[in-house]
Order: structure tokens, then sequence, then C-alpha cells
């Protein structure tokens, strides 16, 4: 069944189309206008940035376009944002990405068997972690780390004869899924960890950015004249009349318009800040679950050579474990990883090198960014990184093919409207996450105000870009029905097509 199959007929519904102004042109806010305008919604929404996207963007300045947000489609089965990669012609990889080595602590290369079965290892581990969090979450105390869990696997599965060593290579390289969870690894939560669950299938890193992909998702809001941009939004009043609640939006510049409904897709951390003020307040239970839930910090940094003299062999990512080698500025040996860039398929390929960071790390190089002078961050970012590039294969150091270029750094941390952060996560303490996450998306009871984002997708989903598209799917269809302008055995219907 179609969103238009389950609209209602001509004269099924009042004359006055209802109102409807969504807060945000991130992908929840973009699919949520997406749906409304094509059941028959008038549809304001409101972005404070001057263009849509949130946190997805691109940027050209090294060349080729780079993704600053979200790299990877997160599951092939079932994933929504797959048909719109397919629709917008977009190139994505998988195998390209895959060819592995670990550094040891000293700086040499570990044998690329052992490598391989310590990251083979780290990935089983996560997902039986994940596993047994659904099975036993009442059984599971709180306060304890998903690295615990670990360790006692390391402790038990640790091949006879492989020694200490292997061991604490083990206990480093889980660091690496801090990348996944958007924070130090210690502070995932074990009891639960079953709320990181992937949608099944590969994941596919997107060659061509996430750019085509995005302005499909944001043609019908453009295209219909929806889009507000340099709008941010300071306030919402709610007044409820025997007509229904109205809502009164009010921006940054003094602009005020009226709706029937309201639909804030800003990001978690950003209701976190209390960036929106809200009247009557938010009720105690859902500013509750907004502040058990963690917020992220997950950051990029691109780094561009004249070649790529890394790119003779076939290796594309680098694991560089606790190096004893790091700059100061890492002082507790934190593990970094990167992708080469140089690998991806034609027209895509780059001689540039990717390095994900997170936690206390991003903290410290988006921190170095907001230095008066942009000559001097980029030294420090370059002296930063150095020490890991200068491992790679061919890499000599007065070669002007292995001088950095330019580097393109993302800085999550200090945007406001990114809610200085990125991605949900659901830190060591949390009690029931499934709870909070419900409480969020329930929205205000019979208010017709609602709230939405990657923070309240299906518990498949959470914390990505697909799961942003199902949250804003599905609270449009909430909407539709307070309207009377879907029937709920027709949205339940929808859900249960879309595996919701």
């Amino acid at each position: 069944m179609t969103i238009a199959e389950a609209a209602p007929k001509d004269g099924e519904q009042a004359s006055k189309k209802p109102k409807v102004i969504v807060i945000g042109a991130g992908t929840s806010g973009l699919r949520a206008a997406e749906v409304l305008v094509q059941s028959g919604c008038e549809v304001v929404v409101l972005e404070a940035r001057d263009r849509v996207g949130g946190r997805i963007a691109t940027s050209s300045k090294l060349g080729l376009p780079l993704d600053l947000g979200a790299n990877w489609i997160h599951g092939n089965q079932g994933n929504p944002i797959i048909d719109l990669a397919e629709r917008a012609q977009c190139s994505y990889s998988v195998d390209e990405l895959d060819d592995t080595v670990v550094y040891a602590p000293d700086g040499t290369l570990l044998p690329k068997r052992l490598g391989e079965e310590l990251v083979t290892k780290m990935w089983d581990y996560f997902d039986d972690g994940i596993e047994y969090s659904a099975r036993n979450f009442s059984e599971i105390k709180t306060n304890v780390s998903f690295v615990e869990y670990y360790r006692s696997r390391v402790e038990a599965d640790c091949l006879e004869g492989q020694g200490e060593k292997v061991k604490e290579y083990q206990m480093k390289v889980v660091e690496l899924l801090g990348g996944i969870v958007a924070t130090d690894i210690k502070r995932q939560d074990l009891k639960n960890l079953h709320l990181e669950k992937p949608i099944p299938g590969e994941n596919l890193f997107v060659s061509s950015t996430y750019g085509p992909v995005m302005s499909l998702m944001a043609k019908t809001a453009l295209e219909n004249g929806c889009v507000r941009l340099n709008a941010p939004v300071e306030q919402v009043e709610t007044v409820y009349t025997a007509a229904g609640p109205l809502h009164t939006v009010c921006t940054k510049d003094g602009e005020t318009l009226n709706a029937d409904a309201v639909i804030v897709t800003v990001p978690l951390g950003s209701l976190k800040q209390d960036r929106i003020k809200f009247t009557p307040a938010m009720p105690d239970n859902i500013r509750q679950s907004i502040k058990h839930l963690g917020y992220g910090s997950l950051e990029k940094t691109y780094i561009s050579f004249p070649t790529a003299f890394w790119a003779a062999e076939s290796t594309s990512y680098f694991i560089f474990l606790a190096p004893e080698y790091a700059p100061a500025t890492n002082s507790e040996r934190k593990i970094i990883s990167a992708i080469s860039l140089a690998h991806l398929p034609a027209p895509y390929s780059q001689p540039t090198l990717l390095f994900y960071t997170h936690g206390d790390i991003s903290k410290r190089l988006t921190d170095t960014l907001q230095w008066d002078s942009p000559d001097v961050s980029r030294q420090n970012i370059l002296a930063f990184f150095q020490p890991y590039f200068s491992r790679l294969p061919g890499y000599i150091a007065d070669d002007p093919a292995c001088t950095p270029v330019d580097i393109l750094s993302t800085n999550w941390l200090n945007d406001e409207y990114a809610g200085n952060g990125s991605y949900t996560n659901f830190p060591v303490g949390l009690v029931d996450g499934v709870e909070d996450i419900k409480t969020i998306r329930e929205g205000v009871p019979g208010s017709r105000l609602w709230l939405c984002g990657e923070h309240t997708a299906p518990l498949l989903g959470l914390a990505s870009v697909s799961g942003a598209y199902w949250a804003g799917e599905m609270t449009a269809r909430r909407c539709l029905v307070e309207f009377g302008m879907m029937s709920e055995d027709a949205e339940r219907a929808l859900a249960m097509a879309d595996g919701l």
C-alpha cells in the first residue's frame, strides 16, 4: 500500500488543509515533509542553516566531493536508503575497503592473519554482546560497560600459546567500536547494547557521497516551496482550543508562524541543551528520557596527498594500536584508524586518507579548529596525524609525494545546529533505553507536537540515516492519523509493509 492509497478520497476530509510546521530540514524532517505534502497537508519546513541536509553535508575543498556527515549505508537488507541511492544513481563500495592491516604499538606491522583475526573477533564479540543484551536484558545489572563483557570473552577465547601480548592487542582493538557508538566504548552500556543492533546485510561506503541522496530526499519539499532557510526556531507555544491544539512558532529573526501541528526534528543534542523553548514546558517524563540518552562525538579528518604513495598494495584500512609514538595530544595512546579513498572505484578514487575520531580525541581536534589562525590549526592537526600516516608503506619523509596537500576536518562538536555532537548512544547507567526512546517518540499527548529524528527511530536503525528517514515517515503518518487523513489500520498496514 502506498501513502497515496492510504490518504482519503475527495470529499472525505474538511476542505481546509491541515498546516504542519516541520522544524529542521535534515533526513527526518525532509521525509516527514514529503509524506505530509503528498497526502495533502500544507507544510512549512523551518531550517536554521543556509542549506538542507542537517548532518548530511558534502565539501569539495580537496577536489572531489567528500562527506562531512554520513559515509555509510549500514545494512542493505530492507534499508530505504538503498532504494534512494539506486534512484540517485549513487556508487557504493564494499570489497574495496575490506583489506585490513594492524600496526602494533611500536609501529611494526602485525602478521596480516593475526591483524585480521583481531578485527574479526572484535566484531564477533560485539555482535554476540548485542544478542546477549537482548536475551538477558532484565537480568543484566545497570552500570555495567560492554567492555566488561568483551574482556570476559577475550579471557575465555584467547587461543592457547598466543600469550598475553595477543590478549593485550585484542583489548586495544575494541576501542575501534567507539567509532560505531560515537563515544569511548568503555562508556557503552551492556544492558542496552541491543539498541545498537544493525540492519541486516552488508555495510556500504557511499563512494559518490550522500549528496545525490540528499538532493532526492529534499526534492518534494523544495519543489513545493516548503523550505525556509536561515530560520532557526527559538520558541514553540501551544494553546488548547475547542477545535484542537494550535501552535505558534517563533524564529530567531522574530517571524511568527501558526500551525495545527508541529514536528520537531532537531538533534538530540539540541533537545538536551533546550535550544527551543516550549510553552507549556515539555512533560517531565520526556525531559528525563532526553537526559538519559547519550549524544556522541564522531568526527572525520581527510588528508590529501599529491599521490597515494601507500596504494601500491591492496590494503585499504589501517589500524594503529595504542601507539607508543602517539603525539602528546594523544597521551592516552588511543587507537587510530584510517581508510584509503585511493581504493574507491573510478571516478571517485582520490589520494586521500580518511581518519575517524571520537571521544576525547575528537574534542581535542575540534578545539584546535577553533584557533584564530587556520594555518596554525592545520599545522597542529597534521602534526597529530603525521605519526600515523608516516607508518604507511611507501612513505619517505623527504619525498614531496608524501607531503600532505591539504586537510578537511569536521567540527560537529562546535556546531550548535548539530547539537554540538553527532549520533545518539546508550551510556553506562542507562536503565531502559527502549522506554526512553518510546517516550520521546510519543510526543506530548493530545498536543499534535512530536519529537522526531535518529533518536526516535525504530529499534532497528537507531542512530543512522535510515533510522532518521524511518522516524520522519512514522511521525508524519501519526500526524495524518490525528487529522483523520489516514486510518490507524492503514497506518499499521504501512508500518508492517515497511517492517517498522
